[in-house]
């Protein structure tokens, strides 16, 4: 770190330039500027801060430390949400397994390649992507910091595991959709479980899971018949987080199946939780009397529980088939792409063109049908 003075009967500025434990490592003087001292303090700063570096990371150095590096000084101090910050910390554990204790410097294209091969025959192609993407990142990191490394990453090719297919992820059956509701509404006991209310949201709105945890009572207004996101809560850890994207801040109409169903929870807790000052203090709708918020593994074993006592779905699916399902199910009844990317939180519409392009298929098909039967009218 530097600090700049003026000095003299010249007014002439200086610079000193100190360690970690504030000792004088560098100085000069008469500059006839501040921005002249400081132009130089920070050259000096730089190859500084380049020779430690290398010198910390010789020719010995594995690929996993120089990932660690990076992930220390880039992204642990970002603003990234906790659980962004996990998902970077779980792929620099996969590069650790894959490169082991091999030297990045002796690492060259083809031995990374191979390595990056391997492990693709058990991860899917997105998360080796990543992985990829991650090293990169910490490669570049680390050449801008005056290490002398050839980026492997360059060219490489990804070979990995295709993911599940979009069909597992949702309920698109209408007539099952409906099913389900029904099922769930038959569960309803809120002195049993908050969960059947919550799965029920879920389908009815579209929500991130997350996002439906973190939903109070202030978030729902009745008489216009909407409910509004702006956070998230994780259930494994109990906390609240922030929303997944600045579009995820938003306001959604709800039907009057679900008003009713919100009026009898609201109820029931009022009976039942009059004396909780954590409900009080928090307002949260989906609140279990025992196990406070639940966990996204409850729900999800509840829901299987659910599609295997009806016979549908599959046992892959977990509780962001809620969201699905809500998708796919307004662009069958021809609501607008944009409005339902609006209503999920999405930017634009590539996300809703790459989950539900099958469903915007048949869309596309009606509407010629339509476009042929105008074409013939006479009148």
């Amino acid at each position: 770190m530097a600090s700049y003075r003026q000095r003299g009967k010249n007014k002439l500025w200086d610079y000193r330039i100190f360690d970690k434990q504030g000792k004088v490592i560098v100085t000069n003087s008469g500059f006839k500027t501040k921005r002249e001292a400081m132009n130089e303090a920070q050259e000096k700063e730089r190859k500084l801060f380049q020779s430690n570096y290398t010198a910390r990371f010789d020719s010995k150095a594995t690929l996993y430390e120089l990932w660690q590096d990076w992930y220390n000084l880039v992204i642990l101090p970002s603003e990234k949400a906790k659980a962004t910050k996990e998902g970077y910390y779980a792929r620099g554990q996969s590069i650790e397994r894959i490169f082991s204790a091999i030297p990045a410097m002796s690492l060259n294209h083809q031995e990374y390649q191979s390595r990056l091969n391997e492990f693709g025959e058990k991860v899917t192609k997105d998360h080796l992507r990543r992985i990829n993407a991650d090293i990169r990142s910490a490669i570049k990191f680390s050449q801008r910091s005056g290490l002398q490394i050839t980026d492997i990453t360059e060219d490489v090719k990804i070979f990995g595991l295709e993911a599940g297919n979009v069909d597992d992820k949702y309920i698109h059956s209408i007539s099952e959709y409906k099913d389900l509701l029904s099922h769930l509404q038959s569960k309803f006991n809120y002195r049993e479980s908050v969960i059947p209310y919550l799965l029920y949201f879920l389908f009815k709105t579209g929500f991130r899971v997350g996002e439906a945890m973190a939903v109070c009572w202030s978030d729902i207004d009745f008489d216009n018949k909407t409910v509004k996101t702006y956070r998230r809560f994780v259930g494994d850890r109990q906390e609240f987080v922030p929303p997944k994207t600045k579009t995820s801040i938003r306001e959604i109409p709800i039907d009057e199946d679900l008003l009713l169903v919100l009026k009898s929870l609201k109820d029931e807790q009022e009976k039942i939780l009059f004396d909780r000052e954590e409900l009080k203090k928090h307002d949260l709708v989906f609140y279990d009397r025992r196990y406070k918020i639940p966990t996204n593994s409850g729900l999800n074993k509840s829901l299987r529980v659910c599609l295997l006592e009806l016979g549908i779905g599959n046992q892959e699916m977990t509780a962001t088939a809620g969201r699905h399902t809500y998708g796919s199910y307004l662009l069958a009844k021809g609501i607008d792409i944009w409005v339902v990317a609006r209503l999920l939180g999405h930017k634009d519409i590539q996300q809703i063109i790459k989950t539900y392009g099958h469903v915007l298929q048949e869309v596309i098909d009606k509407e010629y049908e339509l476009i042929r039967q105008f074409m013939l009218d006479k009148e």
